[in-house]
């Protein structure tokens, strides 16, 4: 489940269960804008805080790790600034 929350977080397609999925992709494109409702909706489904904080963690990291690897693409291609 971790793993398929992470891909989804990233863009991904992975298929992944209501209400996880709509939090994971959520917070794939503008995390800035999970709602309360989204969170209840997880911790309730997910039983606990903890196995909450487990989702929102996985589907931030493939959300992180999709940025990192964009950036480190856009900057691969840069020559070094002369000195």
């Amino acid at each position: 489940m971790r793993a398929d929350v992470m891909a989804r977080g990233a863009g991904g397609t992975a298929p992944v269960a209501e209400p996880y999925n709509a939090l994971s992709r959520q917070i794939g494109e503008a995390s800035y804008q999970v709602t309360d409702d989204q969170m209840e909706a997880v911790r309730m489904a997910a039983g606990s805080d903890k196995a909450a904080f487990e989702i929102v963690f996985a589907a931030s990291v493939g959300a992180g790790l999709t940025r990192w690897d964009a950036a480190f693409h856009a900057i691969e291609g840069l020559d070094d600034a002369s000195a």
